[in-house]
């Protein structure tokens, strides 16, 4: 069996380390550890490894976002058609059941790349104008008030809290389904009280969210959501 992988080493680490993320495997490893070491290690967790990959890859298949003619975005958690045609400038018009772009004459580069463009700047418009107001209807529900509300857009995380109380919600939020989009600004929100992952924290969140584990493992199916 022979496991293609990408390998990342580094001085910090002390010990070997796996991580399979959206069907792609990754190795962790420290410097001065041999080419075949690491190879030997991988060929040790190659049964776990395979597990990972093929009930990811499944995930993969049943979620991925494909920016193409007749492809699908999800919104909501609704899968909308993606369709675009040329016109006087660029634009996205939401119908019931997809989104029609519409591309600027001008646009010389790939189609595909621009209508990415497009629909990302239409995300982060759409998720300032109906996220921003929901963390902050959450926030007064709950009494944690961020010193100040951003959409940002990262591909590892969701959203984030800093410690002077902003609270940043990544624009591909407005994708989920509202019970995890609400279940992340939540999340984020009692970081503004404990802002790590401990007892006191997971006290918080499921007094205000009794169902935060179900919610939490519903939200692992989305990671794919992350990468385009």
């Amino acid at each position: 069996m022979t496991l293609t992988y990408e390998l990342i080493r580094s001085r910090r680490r002390k010990t070997l380390g796996i991580r399979i993320r959206d069907a792609q495997v990754e190795v962790r490893a420290p410097h001065g550890v041999s080419q075949s070491a690491i190879d030997r290690f991988v060929h040790s967790r190659g049964q776990w490894i395979e597990h990972h990959l093929s009930r990811q890859q499944q995930q993969v298949d049943q979620y991925q976002v494909h920016i193409s003619q007749g492809g699908r975005v999800p919104l909501n958690g609704d899968w909308l058609q993606l369709d675009w045609e040329r016109s006087a400038r660029s634009q996205i018009c939401r119908l019931p059941d997809r989104l029609q772009l519409y591309l600027s004459a001008r646009i010389r580069r790939e189609e595909s790349a621009a209508v990415r463009d497009l629909l990302q700047q239409w995300f982060t418009a759409e998720s300032e104008a109906l996220l921003i107001p929901r963390c902050h209807e959450l926030a007064a529900e709950t009494g944690l008030i961020p010193s100040d509300i951003q959409i940002g857009s990262w591909r590892a995380r969701w959203g984030q809290c800093s410690s002077n109380g902003a609270v940043g919600l990544n624009w591909r939020l407005l994708q989920l389904p509202p019970s995890l989009q609400d279940y992340v600004i939540l999340h984020e929100l009692c970081h503004l009280q404990h802002m790590n992952h401990g007892p006191a924290f997971h006290a918080l969140l499921s007094r205000l969210r009794p169902a935060h584990i179900r919610l939490r493992a519903e939200l692992a199916q989305y990671t794919v959501w992350l990468n385009w």
